[in-house]
């Protein structure tokens, strides 16, 4: 039986997720660039971002998987099916769903990076429940402090005279160069979302396993049906407010930091907000609300939802209307998050009155059955060929 907490936080996270993402579907390369005088509104949405958005729907995500992971490894075990040949042959075929979405469509995927992690997760799942959480612990604590590093490193030694400004010639250059030549685009996405798996465990792995870990801890707690106690909401609430006022603070003192700099400060916060949303989201489904009744709809389509975003920004805002990156704002990127999340929502409820499950969640579910039913009747020739 489905979760409608999980589906309404995997929705959440993957409307969400785009807010973030969408100056990169416009320019990979460089994401979005400033004004030369920061625009007011650029300003006051960065800091929102920071507080509100950054970092704060990968952290769901990332719980989520491995809550995921957790779920499909219980499920094998009540129905006595193997274990590793079931979620290895899973993530196999999202590790090659992500490979072809990140090199020829949008290298900011996920899925690859994710399915490497989620093969590391695996082998924990069978460890005790408060283990889970001790491994959370560590690798969440490893994983920050190496971020931490990087960020107050940037800030103290990267030169930000030499930061590209909007209009320059350098940036003008850029945007001919990325809409130009699709074969170009496809040489970066592949850089960008392959160096990410490569390079990961200098920075942002540690983080993430630790959130899976604690995505999995969560899940056999019961948090995503009752949620965090009382005392222990009001916790990590404050663990929140302080880790985001201390995050938030360098670019609040300082008159010109790097933008990219931004989210690995945002990305510690994250991790206690994105815990406080979950928590929120739990309670409210307890009450059965009808919003989140439809933001559980976008989360069963949420893989589905995922590549249809690139797909559709990537069309609209590299080949529609390239002339657009060259003026957008903070403030117009937003409002078309928004006015696409609208679509995103009501296109899931009217697709799942008819179908069960998205178009891409089916071809996965076809796939990785198909590959552990190959597996398992090799496995029963394999016996018997020793038992002749």
């Amino acid at each position: 039986m489905r979760s409608t907490s999980i589906d309404a936080l995997r929705g959440i996270a993957i409307l969400g997720i785009l807010f973030m993402n969408i100056p990169f579907h416009a320019n990979m390369l460089l994401g979005y660039v400033p004004f030369e005088s920061m625009l007011s509104s650029d300003k006051l949405i960065t800091l929102l971002y920071s507080i509100f958005a950054d970092g704060r729907f990968r952290t769901l995500f990332c719980l989520l998987f491995g809550a995921g992971l957790a779920i499909q490894y219980e499920s094998c075990i009540r129905k006595g099916i193997d274990t590793t040949i079931f979620l290895k042959s899973r993530l196999k075929w999202l590790l090659l769903f992500g490979f072809i979405h990140g090199v020829f469509i949008f290298g900011g995927d996920i899925l690859m990076f994710y399915s490497v992690a989620g093969f590391l997760l695996i082998k924990g799942l069978p460890l005790e429940t408060e283990v889970l959480l001790q491994k959370a612990r560590k690798f969440l604590l490893i994983g920050c402090t190496i971020i931490l590093l990087i960020a107050i490193g940037a800030v103290a030694f990267a030169d930000m005279s030499d930061q590209v400004v909007r209009g320059s010639d350098e940036y003008i250059e850029s945007i001919a160069l990325w809409q130009g030549n699709y074969w170009f685009q496809t040489m970066v996405n592949a850089g960008f979302s392959i160096g990410l798996v490569i390079l990961s465990p200098l920075f942002i792995l540690w983080q993430t396993l630790g959130l899976m870990y604690l995505g999995s801890y969560l899940y056999r707690i019961g948090f995503f049906t009752q949620g965090f106690s009382q005392s222990t909401f009001i916790k990590i609430t404050t663990f929140a407010i302080v880790s985001t006022l201390l995050c938030i603070a360098p670019q609040l003192l300082m008159e010109n930091i790097a933008a990219e700099i931004i989210p690995l400060f945002s990305s510690v916060s994250a991790v206690f907000v994105g815990l406080v949303y979950a928590h929120i989201v739990v309670k409210l489904c307890q009450s059965k609300s009808a919003v989140l009744d439809m933001l559980a709809a976008t989360g069963k389509m949420a893989f589905s939802l995922y590549i249809l975003q690139s797909i559709v920004m990537g069309l609209m805002l590299r080949w529609g209307i390239p002339e657009f990156s060259l003026s957008a704002t903070h403030f117009d990127y937003m409002l078309i998050v928004v006015a696409y999340t609208l679509i995103q929502i009501l296109m899931a409820n009217l697709y799942l009155r008819k179908y069960e499950q998205g178009p891409l969640e089916l071809l996965w579910r076809k796939l990785y059955n198909k590959s552990i039913n190959k597996k398992l009747q090799a496995q029963v020739k394999a016996k018997e060929s020793e038992a002749s």
